[in-house]
């Protein structure tokens, strides 16, 4: 029974190459090592760099471009705070200086649709001490969304906001912005794919290697930054006289950044 075994165990390599060798003379081609599931020599001969689901070597490259120009409309964030003795004077006081505020702007060739009520808020405002709190009164904010179109005006129409608001106007942020990003965007858009392109031939030629097809490529925005090159502040005269508030717009930034996957020979 022994002597049986081992003759079958002797027999079998043979038997699977003749019927290998019959299966080829027909046409047939065996799968590669590499492709057969659970074959851990076959997944290592894989090559460095391979993506799965692509049939050839690939690298991953990400570009960067940037173009660069003068904002064009300014936003305003501006309001009023009020604090009184009850809900309804404080309420008042702000309406009206709301009011005399936003007819300020409307002088200043500020459309109404420019204006936008950003908040209202009412709440109690209280004193702090060894005691315990004390109530001081009741607070009424109200605050506005101001577009600017113009960016030339922006120094003037601030001046006149703050003199209509007087002491109880609330100045938070002014940002600079683009009216139409089109042209800028489509310049850094080239750009950044130029970058892609560029970092893509130096990494096939470093590594030894021909730079293929592009295969893959996609945006990812990044949008309109602003590079705070601008400067904004309040001076105060040093003389009766008086200074339009100077404002500095500076210059903003569009940046597009893009993916690409390149065919590696």
């Amino acid at each position: 029974m022994m002597q049986r075994k081992n003759m079958l165990r002797s027999a079998w390599p043979l038997g699977a190459a003749l019927i290998l060798l019959s299966l080829a003379a027909c046409g047939f081609q065996p799968p590669a090592a590499s492709l057969v599931g659970g074959n851990a020599a076959g997944r290592a001969a894989q090559p460095d760099g391979q993506l799965s689901g692509y049939p050839y070597d690939v690298i991953q490259v990400v570009g960067f471009g940037q173009a660069t120009g003068t904002p064009d409309v300014a936003t305003l964030s501006l309001g009023v705070s009020v604090t009184a003795d009850t809900v309804a004077e404080a309420r008042g006081t702000a309406a009206q200086t709301v009011q005399s505020i936003m007819a300020a702007l409307t002088e200043k060739n500020i459309a109404v649709k420019d204006i936008t009520t950003s908040h209202f808020r009412v709440h109690p405002d209280y004193d702090y001490g060894d005691s315990g709190r004390k109530l001081k009164g009741y607070q009424v904010s109200n605050g506005l969304t101001v577009t600017v179109r113009n960016i030339g005006a922006v120094g003037g129409i601030i001046d006149a906001a703050i003199a209509a608001g007087g002491n109880d106007i609330v100045f938070n942020s002014l940002r600079f912005s683009f009216s139409d990003t089109a042209a800028m965007e489509r310049q850094a858009r080239q750009a950044a794919v130029a970058n892609m392109k560029g970092k893509a031939a130096q990494l096939a030629q470093f590594s030894g290697r021909t730079l293929g097809d592009l295969m893959v490529i996609s945006e990812t925005p990044i949008g309109d930054v602003f590079s705070g090159r601008s400067v904004f502040g309040l001076e105060a005269a040093a003389s009766a006289a008086y200074y339009d508030t100077p404002i500095a717009v500076g210059e903003g930034d569009i940046t597009v950044t893009v993916y690409g996957v390149y065919e590696l020979r």
